[in-house]
């Protein structure tokens, strides 16, 4: 079995093709570029000052106009502050000032008075020792009244006469 390959001379002329094919695209894309380069060189700019300087009038009247918005915000807003501020008179602070002094005046002298009727933990717990040694008194005089039942009798009866 032979391979059939293709020969020399065929791979020779099918190159030829492509070459010839390849100087084709380039010679009519050098066409369009120089044709493009012809009309873009042949468009003439011009700039009208006029028209530019009329814009730049417009923007910076517009810009004044925003300017002048603003500050009549800004204005009418002080205008409001400044009403605000002259309803809160010099009498109304001085009121405000000594309330707050009076209170401040109340606060120390309550907190005063809580410290100094606070007890110390010592005194606490003799309060506790002598609580706790009260309610084992009264549970053994209870047990005292359960076990002895006449006596118990006796006492709330000598209890009633006095």
């Amino acid at each position: 079995m032979a391979k059939n390959q293709p020969k020399l001379t065929d791979m020779t002329e099918l190159l030829l093709q492509q070459v010839i094919q390849l100087e084709q695209t380039i010679k009519q894309s050098e066409k369009t570029h120089l044709d493009t380069i012809k009309e873009l060189s042949n468009i003439k700019v011009t700039v009208n000052v006029a028209e530019l300087r009329q814009i730049e009038k417009e923007q910076r009247q517009q810009l004044q106009n925003d300017f002048d918005e603003f500050h009549r915000e800004i204005t009418k807003n002080n205008e409001e502050l400044l009403k605000v501020h002259k309803a809160v008179s010099s009498k109304r602070l001085l009121y405000l000032i000594t309330l707050n002094v009076f209170l401040l005046f109340a606060t120390g002298f309550l907190m005063y008075v809580a410290v100094k009727n606070t007890i110390d933990k010592s005194q606490y717990e003799r309060l506790a020792n002598e609580k706790e040694q009260l309610i084992n008194q009264l549970e053994n005089i209870n047990q005292f009244f359960v076990e002895n039942p006449k006596t118990a009798k006796f006492f709330k009866e000598w209890k009633k006469k006095e």
